[in-house]
């Protein structure tokens, strides 16, 4: 009886722990947390405690990974430190990073001429607003010049990342232009190249990174909306013979705006978070990818409730049509004129926790 029991207590230990301890992993892993992330300021990290959400993931805000913040000429030193430390305090906090590279360099570009240039009203410029602060972006903003040059300092920074780092986007909306108009005080461009132009850095820029770091996932830039001028952009993008050999992961945004008619076409899109949208423009042109939604909020009007509610279901009708993954912009749900700050995300934490323990 004795030997008969010991017996089965070996197999408990040898057969059914390790199954269950298996079971546990894949559970954390594949936990609705791992799904969701937000874009933030990057210097607010420890205070905001994106974790507590349940959220894992993180895209910091633009400015650290941009080449001429790194490097003041082609000759200089490549100075990490900024992203050291942005790599350090997001490992820190139990995060999983995307990085925005930006192949922008004043020094670079300045033989290019004032079409690269953009406005000195440009919303991208370093900045501070309350507690929202960017190191920002250069004023040129167009393909790289030395494509030597560049390919030096991408390949110094995913090799430096190696461990740290696996997911990397191509630039941000290189469709958005609404910055060029002088009478604009809020715009901001992220690109002044053509379509073709931005096919050919996405191409050049997944070969040195794959050449760097064969792991390395990289995303495609996302549409800035559903709009007809975003389309056509990338329209002439997706057109580009074998495109898609060059992005592992396709990338939507969906930001809906303060108090916009609810029976508009973009209002409606934002149902799903523009995956469907996203998925029926690949598809026009054969592509098929996983989709992440990398800017999220679906925030009509003032109503809290409402605009919880809202966004609980387009997340989950996201998550149903396909998205892998979805970061929040973490918008104040009341429309705040300074929606984004700190203070009030802190306020309002407890609503996005809700919104991901919620997902299935």
């Amino acid at each position: 009886m004795v030997k008969r029991f010991i017996v089965s207590a070996v197999l408990i230990i040898v057969i059914i722990i390790p199954v269950i301890i298996y079971l546990f992993l894949q559970n954390k892993k594949g936990g609705s947390g791992e799904r969701f992330g937000f874009v933030r300021n990057a210097s607010s990290i420890e205070e905001e405690k994106i974790k507590d959400t349940g959220a894992t993931w993180f895209r910091p805000n633009f400015g650290f990974f941009a080449w001429g913040a790194m490097q003041k000429d082609a000759n200089a030193p490549i100075d990490f430190s900024k992203t050291d430390e942005l790599v350090r305090n997001t490992q820190k906090e139990g995060l999983n990073l995307l990085i925005t590279l930006f192949p922008f360099a004043d020094w670079d570009q300045k033989s290019n001429g004032e079409r690269c240039k953009v406005l000195a009203n440009d919303g991208g410029l370093p900045q501070k607003k309350g507690d929202f602060e960017t190191p920002g972006l250069p004023y040129y903003r167009c393909n790289p010049v030395n494509w030597a040059a560049y390919q030096k300092w991408l390949t110094a920074v995913v090799k430096r990342y190696h461990g740290d780092v696996l997911y990397y986007e191509i630039g941000n909306e290189p469709d958005l232009t609404l910055g060029q108009d002088p009478k604009n005080t809020e715009g901001t461009v992220y690109y002044l190249d053509s379509p073709e132009h931005y096919a050919e850095l996405l191409q050049k820029t997944y070969m040195d990174i794959k050449s760097a770091n064969s792991d390395a996932q990289v995303l495609i830039a996302a549409p800035a909306g559903v709009q007809p001028q975003f389309q056509k952009f990338w329209q002439g993008v997706f057109s580009i013979p074998k495109i898609a050999d060059y992005f592992d992961i396709g990338n939507m945004h969906c930001i809906s705006a303060p108090n916009q008619d609810k029976n508009d076409p973009t209002s409606v899109s934002a149902a799903d978070l523009n995956v469907t949208f996203y998925k029926n423009l690949l598809s026009n042109y054969k592509i098929s990818k996983p989709i992440w939604i990398t800017e999220a909020e679906n925030i009509q009007g003032n109503n809290v409730e409402e605009n919880v509610a809202r966004l609980k279901d387009s997340v989950a009708n996201a998550l149903k049509n396909g998205a892998g993954k979805i970061f929040f912009t973490g918008a104040s749900f009341s429309n705040d004129p300074m929606r984004y700050t700190s203070e009030i995300f802190i306020g309002e934490k407890d609503y996005y926790k809700n919104i991901i323990s919620s997902a299935k």
